[in-house]
């Protein structure tokens, strides 16, 4: 058995973590810059561009990241400062900032100055999270809170369980700080070259990353990660990556982001199909390290990369994190989750209320006073109003986080309401336990009906055509997975037409919000994927 423990705070992007990439700025000055400013046909990459936009970024989420957050970029490192009410919103901010094309890297320098609340209070709630969340109601984390800071211990059995106790101990209203100290205690202790080969099988089947671009080297459980990567976005992705059994710790500061500019000269990586049982073996491999789903067997089943999900889970959380651990494999272009939620618990419909409203009074991100809430034959019902499809989307996950809901009926009104049809998801929510805030309908997303399919996003003001256009190629350009050259966009009347080709998933996903963002009424897609293509690089 290989027993490890961490001491380091959960702020992970913080001065230390990003010291080694600052190290390489400085040292990679006279190549950075020429790279970094690349002439493009319209724009190029320039740091006041990048914090304007990542300014626009918190701007859109609204009631998430505060105009108390400051932004300064230089040589592609964003700079955050200021102060924010709760860590989730702190780690919204850094995720934001990471997802801009020619981002480098996040120092998160944000300070968290939470409502006030007694440490025996956060303690207790915290407490009562754990216990009351499906994935860690029976681990042995232990909390104490101390000046608002919350320090967790234990023993668990991988690093996804761990983590995903840092999420939830952060979702508590009042949290200053996480200092995580739970120890993981693996089952068994995998040589040094069976976790290499597993973080590299990792890598390669992360639609996320180019996995041959990236490098581990393990020592006595130590990994270290070297190479090349695309964005900010996926270095985070991939160090996540690396935490699979066996691991005692990760150092990702030899991996460089270098961004490709939205025209640049690039290779796509056009992969050979993968094979159905290939692609089995990975989603499986993927389930087995998602603490949310680890606990079950679904049946997977794959034809032509499309994925069949069958078999029973105990919660409608597992269900859905199924499902998002499926997509995420290179060569899936269908996931049909039809799982079926069978709790073990078996809850009267007034004790889930109870848990529900108990769950949103302390979570910092949503008001829980103004949210009805309502279960019938343990289906929920949210009505009510919040400040934005964020909240609306984070009062979702929080109900399909109880024990005993078998769907949830998201009837919660954001403000503004100016909504669109939006079947996209955007990258910077797609791991750490978030939940997907995007709303499904259908196809690659086909999870269930959840009455939730709506993004919202306030009107802007009068634009014409052209300025729709040319704000719409501003999104393509700002996105790190999609080709601005290779889609092609028309408006007539506020409605934007898309034609062309995109090379990832990803970017097929996010052209539409984009479009949205840049301006246009509606949204005609016609855009297709390019065969084989799973990602980008240059």
């Amino acid at each position: 058995m290989k027993t490890l423990k961490l001491n380091e705070p959960t702020q992970r992007k913080t001065i230390g973590r990003w010291s080694g990439t600052l190290l390489v700025a400085a040292g990679m000055q006279v190549l950075a810059l020429p790279h970094l400013n690349a002439q493009t046909k319209d724009k190029q990459i320039t740091d006041s561009g990048i914090t304007a936009v990542v300014e626009k970024g918190f701007k859109q989420e609204k009631g998430v990241v505060p105009d108390t957050v400051d932004v300064s970029t230089s040589q592609g490192i964003v700079t955050l400062s200021g102060s924010l009410d709760n860590l989730l919103a702190k780690e919204r901010a850094v995720r934001i900032a990471e997802s801009i094309r020619g981002v480098r890297g996040v120092i998160d320098q944000t300070i968290v100055t939470p409502v006030s609340r007694s440490d025996d209070e956060i303690s207790r709630d915290i407490t009562s999270a754990l216990k009351q969340d499906p994935a860690t109601q029976s681990s042995k984390v232990t909390v104490s809170v101390q000046d608002a800071v919350a320090t967790l211990a234990g023993t668990v059995g991988f690093y996804g369980e761990k983590r995903l106790a840092t999420r939830i101990a952060e979702g508590v209203r009042g949290v200053k700080a996480v200092q995580n100290n739970v120890t993981i205690s693996y089952l068994t202790s995998p040589s040094d070259a069976q976790i290499a080969s597993d973080i590299k099988s990792r890598l390669q089947w992360d639609i996320w990353i180019n996995g041959d671009l990236v490098k581990a080297v393990v020592v006595n459980g130590n990994v270290t990660l070297t190479g090349t990567i695309g964005s900010a976005i996926s270095k985070s992705r991939a160090e996540d990556d690396a935490w699979v059994n066996g691991v005692m710790s990760v150092d990702d500061k030899g991996v460089v982001v270098a961004p490709r500019t939205g025209t640049a000269t690039h290779q796509e990586q056009d992969y050979a199909a993968r094979s159905d049982s290939d692609i089995k073996k990975a989603i499986l491999a993927s389930l087995r390290l998602d603490p949310r789903v680890s606990a079950y067997a679904p049946d997977v089943t794959v034809e032509d990369g499309g994925v069949i999900l069958g078999g029973n889970v105990g919660n409608l959380k597992a269900k859905t994190s199924a499902g998002e651990d499926a997509k995420d494999i290179v060569g899936v272009w269908r996931v049909d989750n039809l799982l079926q939620v069978k709790p073990t618990a078996q809850p009267t419909d007034a004790q889930i209320e109870s848990q529900l409203k108990a769950a949103l009074a302390w979570d910092p991100l949503i008001d829980g006073d103004t949210i009805t809430v309502g279960v019938t034959k343990r289906i929920v019902h949210l009505s009510g109003s919040v400040d934005s499809s964020f909240d609306k989307s984070e009062a979702q996950d929080l109900a399909s986080r109880i024990d005993g809901v078998l769907s949830v009926r998201n009837n919660l009104k954001a403000e503004p309401e100016f909504s669109y049809n939006n079947s996209s998801y955007w990258p910077y929510y797609t791991y750490g336990d978030w939940p997907y805030y995007s709303y499904y309908d259908g196809g690659l997303y086909n999870n269930q009906v959840l009455n939730y399919d709506y993004g919202m996003y306030e009107p802007p003001l009068y634009m014409t055509d052209d300025q729709i256009k040319k704000s719409i190629r501003d999104e393509f350009f700002w996105s790190p997975f999609v080709d601005n050259s290779d889609i092609k966009v028309s408006v007539t009347g506020g409605v934007a037409t898309l034609t062309g080709t995109v090379g990832t998933r990803i970017g097929m996903g996010e052209i539409d919000s984009d479009a949205y963002q840049g301006g246009a009424t509606n949204v005609i897609d016609q855009v297709k994927l390019k065969h084989h293509a799973w990602w980008w690089w240059w």
